[in-house]
């Protein structure tokens, strides 16, 4: 699972994905806090995942097996912008 940052978020949504799929792992959560969505990828294959499903946050994910379950993000927000002084 990642949890996305401005620095982190272009390798979390390409680079992992990729990475992580070749490597055959089942499922990947993606908190991208940039974007307040949650995307969820399984099916592991060499090019990276052939499933995703995303959804806003707001809204409940299904999560594949192995996991099984599903994640209610409505308490999910992004975090606040710094104020400009």
């Amino acid at each position: 699972m990642e949890l996305t940052s401005v620095s982190t978020r272009d390798d979390d949504l390409t680079n992992k994905v990729e990475t992580y799929g070749r490597a055959g792992v089942p499922v990947y959560l993606i908190l991208d806090m940039q974007e307040e969505q949650a995307t969820a990828l399984w099916t592991p294959s060499a090019k990276g995942y052939e499933s995703r499903l995303t959804v806003p946050f707001g809204e409940k994910l299904q999560i594949p097996a192995p996991f099984d379950c599903t994640l209610d993000t409505s308490g999910f927000l992004a975090p606040e912008e710094p104020e400009e002084s």
